[in-house]
């Protein structure tokens, strides 16, 4: 059984001449360039999943927004929720929930591409 030595081993070691270790040395490059593309697809699709996650909360906060000032602007006969139920969307929308959830998250973002 042959131990792995430390990475700052020196190079004369006497796996240093094996075929195997001579061939996977060479491949590093390739290596190097598939975990970069693996990388960049990763990104990629943390990206997307990022913005569709933005977005869903924005409109989700914006609805709230919309339908509990239309049940105020608008005539009653054109009303959908009850008192309890537009009550419930205030206290969400203005409990600072949905609104500081959807800023963590854009600050988050902002904050790593600078």
């Amino acid at each position: 059984m042959r131990k792995i030595p430390a990475p700052d081993a020196p190079k004369d070691m006497d796996w240093a001449e094996d075929s195997a270790a001579k061939k996977e040395e060479r491949n590093w490059g390739a290596l190097d360039h598939i975990r970069e593309a693996n990388d960049g697809r990763w990104l990629f699709v943390y990206g997307w999943v990022l913005v569709a996650m933005t977005v869903t909360f924005a409109l989700l906060f914006l609805a709230g927004i919309v339908s509990w000032s239309w049940h105020y602007l608008v005539s009653e006969r054109w009303h959908w929720l009850n008192d309890q139920q537009l009550s419930k969307v205030q206290s969400v929308i203005f409990s600072g929930g949905l609104g500081a959830i959807l800023s963590s998250v854009v600050q988050k973002q902002i904050s790593k591409n600078n």
